[in-house]
């Protein structure tokens, strides 16, 4: 289980690397936020603030579209597995 600070702290490690960075370190972080969290609606709900606190980390790196990508991609599937 992680936090969201938690979870944004390595979302700016990931963004920061001076080498490529592989989407599954960015899961693990998001799988370890959610954890926390009980019910479909309400991760989906977390992961709305996770994205929207990803983009205020205003990163030029070329991680970030992939990162957001991600994030909307876990949150579809959450919407989906909820209806």
């Amino acid at each position: 289980m992680a936090t969201l600070d938690q979870t944004l702290q390595i979302f700016r490690a990931l963004l920061d690397a001076e080498h490529s960075v592989a989407i599954g370190e960015a899961d693990a972080a998001i799988w370890a936020y959610l954890s926390s969290t009980q019910g479909l609606r309400a991760q989906a709900d977390a992961l709305v603030v996770l994205r929207a606190k990803t983009i205020e980390l205003n990163s030029a790196s070329d991680f970030l579209p992939r990162l957001l990508d991600d994030l909307d991609l876990h949150r579809t599937r959450l919407n989906e597995k909820s209806v």
